[in-house]
């Protein structure tokens, strides 16, 4: 068969390019075994399809595999958020508790002076790595005393201790 197929290429090799052509299909028709089908046009674009198919499931695959990789940042970024966040916190309520020590150290001390009922209001300020605690103590009898006695009250809180690393605290009365 083969044998046959190339004769006639041979034969036909000594026409003209144009007659060739005008004859291609006829020559396509007769190369084709007997008992097979014409499909190999077809196979050829089927094979193309497949292709296409293929590569379009690998490109799916690809932007998969982008999109996934996305999400795992997006949530381990989150995840060590979260992480920093419960830190911060912990580190703020261990703060806190201590301030709260220390202020009622201060109430202790000013209920022993005769200002039992005073208020303390405490607020913090973060720069950098120092904290700063204004303490504000108000009572009514603290407005009606002289400066000399106010300034006198604030010396006797002031001697009382608050050690702690990067901690500074200021005391002042309020009117």
């Amino acid at each position: 068969m083969r044998d046959q197929l190339q004769r006639v290429y041979y034969a036909e090799q000594g026409t003209d390019r144009r007659r060739r052509l005008e004859q291609g299909s006829a020559r396509k028709l007769e190369m084709i075994r007997p008992g097979t089908k014409r499909t190999n046009s077809r196979d050829q674009a089927a094979r193309g399809r497949k292709y296409k198919r293929r590569k379009d499931k690998s490109d799916w695959a690809f932007y998969g595999l982008v999109v996934m990789a996305v999400l795992l940042l997006f949530f381990y970024s989150k995840v060590r958020a979260a992480g920093q966040e419960d830190m911060a916190r912990d580190q703020a309520l261990y703060y806190r508790e201590q301030v709260d020590g220390y202020t009622k150290i201060i109430r202790e001390e000013l209920a022993d002076r005769g200002y039992a009922n005073s208020g303390i209001t405490t607020t913090c300020i973060i720069d950098g790595q120092i904290r700063t605690y204004r303490i504000g103590i108000h009572h009514e009898r603290l407005n009606r005393l002289a400066e000399e006695g106010q300034a006198e009250l604030l010396g006797a809180l002031e001697e009382i201790p608050f050690q702690m690393d990067g901690v500074k605290t200021e005391l002042q009365i309020i009117l």
